[in-house]
């Protein structure tokens, strides 16, 4: 048990710092109480994640971020009777299996056009990925909104400031 975290770095448009991803990814599952993980993290360009988003949700654009809960659906992440053989705490905290697929380039751009770092943009990315894998949703107004209040958040207590609400900036 514990937290693995794999990173691949598949682009040049941006330099990235592996550890300061994992830090990232680590912070959020924690903050989740999540004490079991495997993280696999993509870092790559438009190309391959527009190549991605069109294989499987059929739309041919690239996006910031996607997110493939990897957990056999067969198991789920528990038992699904609430009952465990055993007294560890750890049996009912969540367990998260994924790989996140963030775009370099994007946040690069974005960064750019919105005044603020680009390692900010992509950590971004990150943690909103790793949140949809914790049950976050941000397709109704009020679940988006706490969804980006939760990421600004975390962002802040990582030392990036507000990214998503930069508005709201001091």
């Amino acid at each position: 048990m514990g937290i693995d975290i794999e990173i691949a770095d598949c682009q040049d448009s941006l330099e990235v710092d592996p550890e300061r991803l994992r830090e990232t990814a680590t912070a959020v599952l924690r903050d989740r109480g999540v004490v079991s993980a495997q993280v696999s993290i993509a870092v790559v360009d438009d190309a391959v994640i527009r190549e991605l988003e069109n294989r499987y949700h059929g739309i041919d654009e690239a996006t910031d971020v996607l997110s493939f809960d990897m957990r056999d659906e067969t198991t789920g992440e528990s038992d699904p009777s609430g009952e465990s053989d055993s007294d560890d705490e750890s049996e009912s905290a969540p367990q998260v299996d994924c790989e996140i697929v963030i775009n370099a380039q994007r946040a690069l751009t974005v960064a750019q056009a919105d005044g603020h770092e680009p390692v900010a943009e992509l950590n971004l990315y990150l943690v909103h990925g790793l949140l949809h894998q914790l049950d976050f949703d941000d397709q109704a107004e009020v679940q988006a909104q706490m969804m980006h209040e939760k990421e600004d958040q975390l962002l802040n207590q990582l030392g990036f400031g507000n990214v998503f609400y930069r508005e709201n900036k001091e």
